[in-house]
């Protein structure tokens, strides 16, 4: 009998601190919500409806100019890039490397082999 007694108060005792912490839960999650609503969400400022940075006149002065010959020649005014990183269009570091490796390379553009 002595078993069943001790068995009985643990349950009790169990769903009461599980009632507990439901009831807390639901306070803390209440009240982050709400913190979350008042401070975390995206609100506009006042002011900001009509004027976004795509009117800047800062803005739409470089957008004007982005695609503007610089002050050097024409021939210099284009860079040659290679997935984003600049490299020379004759592709003279290729033909380097080719000649030290004594031109023995497997993959040779079809670019090389037209110049030969």
């Amino acid at each position: 009998m002595e078993i069943v007694v001790w068995v009985l108060s643990f349950v009790i005792v169990s769903a009461f601190f599980g009632t507990i912490f439901l009831v807390v839960k639901g306070w803390v999650d209440g009240y982050m919500r709400a913190w979350e609503e008042q401070h975390l969400t995206n609100k506009i400022l006042p002011g900001e409806e009509n004027d976004g940075w795509e009117n800047d006149p800062d803005v739409l002065d470089f957008l004007e100019r982005a695609d503007e010959q610089g002050p050097w020649d024409e021939q210099y005014d284009k860079s040659y890039t290679i997935g984003g990183l600049t490299a020379d269009k004759d592709q003279g570091f290729k033909k380097f490397i080719n000649k030290i490796e004594g031109g023995n390379s497997d993959n040779k553009n079809v670019d090389d082999e037209k110049e030969e």
